[in-house]
Formats: C-alpha cells, structure tokens, sequence
C-alpha cells in the first residue's frame, strides 16, 4: 500500500472538486441550452412562422403560464374540436376558465369562421373566455363579432409586443 503525503492529498482533492465543478457547470449550460423557453427563442413574427404548429402551441401555453394561468394542452392528437388549450386561474373569490385556439398561419387571415366556431365551444363548455392567438392578423369581421363577448383576440404583432413584457 502506498503512502500519499497531505500534499498529494490536497492535490487530488482539489483537482477533483475542479473536475467536478466544470462537470456541473458544463450540465447546467448544456440544460439551459436544450431547455431554452420558446417565448426567449422566438421574439419575431419570422421566428414566430417558421414554428411547427406543435411547437406553436407549445409557445402559446408557455406564454399563458406566465400570466398566471394553469394551462393543459389538448390530449388529442390530430383532430381537437377547435380547442388547443385550456386554461384556468384561480384566485382567492373566484376560478376563471378559458379556452385557446392557436393559429400558426404564414400569411392567411384568421376568418370569421374560426371565430364563431370558438364561440359556440365556448358556450359548449361554459368556459367564460376565449382566446385566439395567431401568427397572423384576424378579419375586420373577426373584431366586430368579439365586441360585446368575453373573447380576446392576439395577433402575431400583439402576441409579440406581449411577449417582450414577460
């Protein structure tokens, strides 16, 4: 058996807590790296287009968590009944409910059509809120149908310009 001086062992012992802290260091920039929020790699109306409509979906539940929504993403895959998210927020008197639909679009308008279908899920489901979020921009018809309703709707430049406030 070997006889290590105290030097020898304060050596090791320093060199494997270096080890050991680039190793940590290393894992945590590489969890930052592949966990990076969607709302801080996507801040363009470009980057916004250029999402898969998973990943879309994905970025709209991010941004209503941030705003103090519970969100869950819809459970079915393919065909959703028109309701990607649905959200709830709780506060001390009250528990406000709401539904999501996500429109990741290039350059087609959000129709009238889409907004009415919303509506009647909204009563459907007796959620009090709707929202529509699109990368796009909705009718005029779309805005005037809203008024008056609990729905909300956020175009690609006011889905942008709410993003950067988070």
């Amino acid at each position: 058996m070997q006889n290590y001086t105290t030097l020898e062992i304060y050596s090791q012992a320093i060199l494997i807590f270096f080890i050991g802290y680039f190793l940590l260091q290393g894992s945590m920039l590489f969890y930052m790296f592949t966990h990076n929020s969607l709302l801080n790699r996507n801040k363009t109306i470009k980057k916004l287009k250029k999402l898969a409509w998973d990943e879309f979906e994905l970025l709209c539940m991010e941004f209503f968590s941030k705003q103090g929504w519970q969100v869950t993403g819809n459970e079915k895959k393919g065909a959703d009944g028109g309701i990607d998210i649905w959200m709830h927020k709780r506060s001390l008197f009250q528990t406000k409910s709401a539904i999501v639909q996500c429109k990741r679009y290039e350059d087609s308008l959000v129709t009238i059509k889409v907004v009415r279908e919303m509506y009647g899920l909204m009563h459907e489901h007796e959620v009090e809120w709707v929202y529509i979020v699109t990368t796009s921009r909705f009718t005029k018809e779309c805005y005037k149908f809203i008024e008056d309703k609990n729905m909300i709707l956020i175009d690609g430049n006011e889905l942008i310009k709410q993003m950067k406030k988070l």
